[in-house]
């Protein structure tokens, strides 16, 4: 008997270092594609470089810096942190491009890694890995080169469902517990449209399975675990969830305090809710999901799938499986066809790969369904969290400016409602097989999206040669000529005919001149964007003579001249009427006002 134990013991042994051994190599490939996305963000800024976006964080980010307020010095309709930590970046490093393409890189690698603390919730093993190998070439900052609210918000997001998937399965102390609460808010400190839908839906979530859940189940009860998901038993650690829905409660309490003490909640109301509901673009509503194409897609990738849930009542009925898989894997594989043999649709606005979004979106709405009344008394919450976290969030964001423009930020959410929808296959070898087919489709049209920097169209790729600055806090910056050596002009220009101590209003300031020269921008606003400011050409005149503005820079050769020609159309007319000419310089006008100005500046 002690023979037979021991034997049994030194088995269990052995299969426990094996499991560890699996797990440790499955993790070393995770961090691998982690840094591949890192990679990819590295080899994109040597690519291209965008001013106007970049302008907008790191001044905005400078202006903090250097102690004011957003929202009450200045206006803009998005949430707060992002600019702030640039801010912090600054305060610590000083300006530096590359501490922000660091902070990009960094971001990349952590969102990789929280991707798939996710997916193994959901899909096991190399099965899941497979799932985020797409995201080297799909994680935010591979396709969008600068620090962006959208990113960040999605990061915090993971990074918050992470902690609370933690919280619920295992043992951890209250402190633990409430902190992460407490990072529930986060989000919606990054992005609105996104973190405050969020926030509701967690308190949901918390509410039910932290109180209300126990009182319809019994305490105590166990329960198998569901078809969906990997297959482990779960615990639900119910005075953990309490602890993190005080920690969420004090979360929001805090911002609002915060808010409230800093920048005023009016004028924080004012900025983020009332001005930002301008930018929610009803159009792209029916123009992202009124098409049938999108839908006709979607509902062959729901047939597969409910083919897949009826196997087992048609155990001989061999073609069912066969036929499944074939409906789930065909669009995306018809999505990597039509990318590689119609080289045209790298340059269309519906870009093959993101034609994919809508009826990914559709069938895991409809498996969220087919799952949701057991779903609901399932110990796995995070299983049944995450298709209407990854759903309703998607939504929310396409609210802005579709899934053509708002999608580079989110492809997380793409891989959970994929991981999602595959749950149920189980431990079948089939499930394998959906996973790599449809991670190796995915790569394959990701590849050019990335490499053609389609996301990126709005830019001007004309110029005959990439430019990239060499030395100063601009270094490694990379951009098409002459964006930059007109840039290095001006600078030069305002440094030896401007006087340091008088203001200077940049129009449309698509270049980041403000942290450049450490100058502060004397009018309420940042940019010249539409969506960003409210105020009409003569009012941003009269902004710059009650605060003695004598010199105004207009650029004349705008990289991003898609977009801003038209949101400056009118202030260059308007300024010209009160100052004159005085220089003209390779990409920029320079005007200036002898008179003094009005004395009555706030």
């Amino acid at each position: 008997m002690g023979k037979s134990a021991f034997g049994w013991t030194e088995a269990v042994s052995v299969f426990g270092k094996r499991e560890l051994w699996r797990q440790a190599l499955v993790w070393l490939a995770v961090c691998v594609l982690g840094v591949g996305a890192g990679a990819v963000h590295q080899w994109q800024t040597g690519r291209i470089g965008v001013l106007g976006d970049y302008a907008y964080i790191v001044d905005t980010a400078w202006r903090i810096a250097q102690g004011e307020v957003m929202y009450r010095d200045f206006g803009l309709p998005h949430s707060p942190l992002t600019f702030h930590v640039q801010a912090t970046l600054i305060k610590v490093f000083g300006f530096s491009y590359g501490v922000t393409a660091w902070y990009c890189t960094v971001v990349n690698v952590g969102y990789v890694l929280l991707t798939y603390g996710l997916v193994r919730v959901l899909v096991p093993g190399w099965s899941g890995v497979a799932l985020c190998v797409p995201l080297v070439w799909l994680a935010p900052h591979g396709i969008y080169p600068h620090p962006f609210y959208d990113p960040d918000a999605c990061l915090l997001i993971l990074l918050n469902l992470n902690l609370l998937h933690w919280v619920a399965t295992r043992r951890v102390g209250m402190v633990v517990a409430f902190l992460g609460g407490v990072t529930t808010v986060l989000p919606a400190l990054a992005k609105q449209n996104v973190g405050y839908p969020y926030v509701v839906l967690v308190v949901g979530v918390v509410v039910w399975w932290g109180w209300v859940r126990e009182r319809w189940v019994g305490g105590g009860v166990e329960e198998e675990s569901q078809e969906g998901g990997n297959g482990e038993e779960e615990r639900l650690e119910v005075a953990g969830l309490r602890w993190f829905g005080a920690g969420v409660v004090a979360g929001v309490v805090g911002a609002v305090v915060w808010l409230g003490l800093t920048c005023g909640l009016g004028n924080y109301w004012r900025w983020v809710f009332v001005s930002a509901s301008r930018r929610l673009a009803r159009p792209t509503i029916s123009e992202t999901y009124g098409n049938y194409a999108p839908w006709a897609r979607g509902l062959v990738l729901v047939l597969g799938w409910w083919l897949w849930q009826q196997r087992k009542r048609f155990a001989n009925l061999s073609w069912m499986s066969t036929a499944s898989l074939t409906l789930i894997l065909g669009p995306f594989v018809v999505t990597v066809a039509i990318t590689w043999l119609c080289r045209h649709f790298f340059f269309s606005l519906n870009y093959p790969l993101l034609s994919l979004w809508v009826p990914v979106m559709i069938l895991t709405f409809g498996a969220g369904l087919w799952y949701l009344p057991s779903a609901l008394f399932s110990l796995r919450l995070i299983w049944t969290l995450l298709p209407w976290v990854a759903v309703t969030l998607t939504f929310f964001s396409f609210l802005s400016q579709g899934y053509t423009r708002s999608s580079y930020g989110i492809w997380a959410f793409f891989v959970l409602m994929v991981a999602y929808v595959v749950s149920p296959f189980g431990s079948d070898r089939r499930q394998s097989l959906v996973c790599w087919g449809i991670a190796l489709t995915l790569t394959l049209a990701a590849f050019p999206y990335v490499y053609h920097n389609v996301r990126l169209r709005y830019v001007d790729h004309t110029g005959d040669a990439l430019q990239t600055v060499f030395s100063g806090p601009l270094r490694g910056f990379t951009a098409y000529s002459p964006h930059l050596s007109n840039f290095a002009e001006l600078l030069g220009f305002v440094a030896d005919h401007i006087p340091e101590d008088e203001p200077v209003v940049c129009i449309p300031q698509e270049d980041p001149f403000y942290v450049m020269t450490g100058r502060r921008n004397p009018l309420p606003m940042v940019i010249f964007d539409r969506t960003a400011t409210p105020f009409f050409p003569e009012d941003i005149v009269e902004a710059a003579a009650r605060r003695q503005v004598k010199w105004v820079i207009v650029k004349r050769v705008l990289q991003m001249e898609r977009i801003l020609a038209k949101e400056i159309e009118g202030i260059p007319e308007a300024f010209s009427k009160k100052y004159i000419r005085v220089a003209r310089l390779k990409g920029y006008d320079i005007l200036y006002r002898s008179a003094p100005a009005q004395a009555d500046s706030p």
